[in-house]
């Protein structure tokens, strides 16, 4: 369980490491067809992490909660990502992962193993969850890194 914690700890590191320099016009470039640009990225991870805070708290309060899920396409699209911030997503993304890193930290072991409901993916740990928002982080910050190098050979 400490390695899940420890790379979801560092979610904002990696966030913030994939997004050093970007520029405005870097971070609204669109990269194709499907595509989101780092902007949309961002903000999606942002507001995966209001998700994970929420769906973590229930399995952490309740017995075999129902968790939520969301269309993020339609999330990007209505709650217009693409005007978002980088840095500002970044920034928001640090205060909340930051709480809920405390929050697990100061669980017993034992907490990990509650079970959380989930529509698609099913009966799931704290820990299985916490691993895979660990994780959601580094897939988008590579995403990001790809996004970058498409901008630079344009």
């Amino acid at each position: 369980m400490s390695s899940n914690l420890d790379v979801f700890r560092r979610g904002p590191e990696i966030l913030e490491a994939a997004l050093t320099g970007v520029t405005p016009d870097e971070s609204r470039f669109d990269p194709g067809p499907g595509k989101w640009t780092i902007r949309q990225i961002a903000r999606h991870v942002l507001d995966t992490e209001i998700v994970a805070g929420m769906r973590l708290r229930q399995i952490i309060a309740e017995d075999r909660p129902l968790l939520a899920t969301f269309d993020q396409d339609l999330w990007a699209d209505q709650l217009q990502y693409n005007d978002c911030d980088v840095f500002d997503s970044a920034a928001k993304f640090r205060i909340l992962r930051t709480d809920m890193a405390g929050i697990l930290e100061a669980l017993p072991p034992s907490a990990f193993e509650r079970i959380g409901l989930h529509p698609e993916r099913g009966a799931e740990t704290l820990n299985d969850w916490v691993s895979r928002f660990g994780v959601h982080v580094e897939k988008h910050a590579g995403q990001i890194r790809r996004v970058r190098e498409q901008w630079s050979k344009r």
